[in-house]
């Protein structure tokens, strides 16, 4: 039963942190910046833009962090995994109109915010048992 309820709160995890990230990705690039595209947007858009985008990636690695807080990392690498889907997606299939090395570096950077969340959801909880023993 304890792995069940482990194995349960793991995709909970990664379906929030993941829809989260998806969801404040959207509100920086779409509602704040009106549409980012390297080909479109000027440098201070690609900035703020950038900046927005690991901000919403820090923040949805570290709620599945601390929604699953019994393995290191494993939500991260499940949101990882999906973003990798995804990119692989847009680029091949859908195609995004940027550069190649432009779409790989998003995801990068993604995925560095992914485990930057990640990380600090750990040390809070780990900081917050430690106080507490």
């Amino acid at each position: 039963m304890k792995t069940f309820t482990h194995t349960v709160r793991l995709i909970i995890a990664i379906i929030c942190g993941y829809a989260l990230m998806a969801l404040l990705i959207t509100l920086v690039q779409e509602t704040i910046f009106g549409g980012v595209s390297y080909t479109n947007s000027s440098k201070a858009v690609l900035l703020g833009a950038g900046i927005g985008t690991l901000l919403s990636a820090i923040i949805g690695g570290y709620v599945a962090g601390i929604l699953h807080t019994t393995k290191k990392f494993l939500p991260q690498i499940g949101i990882s995994l999906l973003v990798v889907l995804e990119t692989f997606y847009l680029v091949t299939i859908r195609g995004t109109g940027d550069p190649l090395w432009f779409d790989i570096l998003a995801a990068f950077s993604l995925l560095c915010g992914i485990f930057i969340g990640g990380y600090v959801a750990y040390i809070h909880t780990h900081y917050k048992k430690e106080t507490i023993n």
